[in-house]
């Protein structure tokens, strides 16, 4: 099934961010936004493999305010920072997610 290889590439992307955030960012930097974006995507993704409907409905939440937040901000150095990295591949990730909510608990 394709959900552990998305926990894995999820996973993979957090570790990757708290990297190489961590050398060269202070914590109070908002790049570290990117990073607990990651973190609440990898952790709803966790239980969506474990077929929970309120992960799906996280995730797909999440999902939504990330398209609000990239419709509405203007182009610039806040937009960059703000929002989500990965939109249009979480938006992707969430259409596997709705053809296989019937199966969800």
């Amino acid at each position: 099934m394709l959900f552990p290889w998305v926990a894995l590439f999820h996973i993979g992307l957090f570790v990757y961010l708290v990297l190489d955030y961590a050398g060269s960012e202070p914590i109070t930097s908002p790049l570290w936004l990117q990073t607990v974006y990651m973190l609440l995507y990898a952790g709803a993704w966790l239980f969506v493999c474990d077929m929970k409907r309120w992960a799906a409905f996280v995730y797909i939440g999440l999902t939504s305010i990330s398209i609000v937040l990239q419709l509405t901000m203007k182009a610039g150095y806040a937009k960059d920072m703000y929002t989500d990295m990965m939109f249009p591949v979480n938006i992707l990730f969430c259409f596997f997610v709705l053809f296989y909510y019937k199966r969800f608990e």
